[in-house]
C-alpha cells in the first residue's frame, strides 16, 4: 500500500507542473500594448475578412506581407472564399477577444460574425504590423 501511495505521489508531482505550464500559456499583454496592437490589427482583420467575403483578392491581401501575398494565389483564394462564403455567408463584423506574442509575431484572436453564424479567427501579424497568417478556428 505504501509503495502504491509513493508511486501515485511521484506520478502526480510529475504531471502537476506540466498541467500548470499548459494551462498558463503566454502571459497577457499589458493594456497599453493591447491598444497599440488593436490600432492596426482590428482594421487589417476587418479589411481581410471583407475581401474574402466579397471575393476580392486584392482587398484580402491589401494589409498582408510579401510571404502571405505570395502564398495566397488566386486559386488558393478562390477555394477559401468559396468555402467560407458557402458555409458562413456574408461577413458582418469582428469582435476582439485577446492577443499574445509568439517570438517575432503578434497573434490576435477574434470572433467573426457572418450572416449564418460566428467563427473564431486567429490573425498573425509580423513586426511591420502586416498580416502574416490567418486561421479560422
Amino acid at each position: 500500500m505504501r509503495k502504491t501511495c509513493l508511486l501515485l505521489l511521484l506520478a502526480l508531482s510529475l504531471v502537476a507542473p506540466a498541467s500548470f505550464a499548459i494551462a498558463c500559456g503566454p502571459p497577457p499583454l499589458p493594456p497599453e500594448e493591447v491598444a497599440a496592437v488593436r490600432a492596426y490589427a482590428d482594421t487589417a482583420t476587418s479589411t481581410t475578412l471583407q475581401g474574402l467575403s466579397k471575393n476580392n483578392r486584392a482587398k484580402y491581401i491589401e494589409k498582408a506581407n510579401a510571404s502571405f501575398k505570395a502564398a495566397v494565389t488566386q486559386e488558393v483564394f478562390d477555394k477559401a472564399a468559396t468555402q467560407v462564403n458557402s458555409q458562413l455567408g456574408a461577413y458582418v463584423s469582428v469582435e476582439f477577444l485577446s492577443t499574445e506574442r509568439s517570438e517575432e509575431y503578434t497573434i490576435v484572436h477574434y470572433r467573426a460574425k457572418y450572416a449564418r453564424g460566428e467563427v473564431g479567427v486567429r490573425m498573425v501579424f509580423d513586426r511591420d504590423h502586416l498580416v502574416a497568417g490567418q486561421w479560422f478556428e
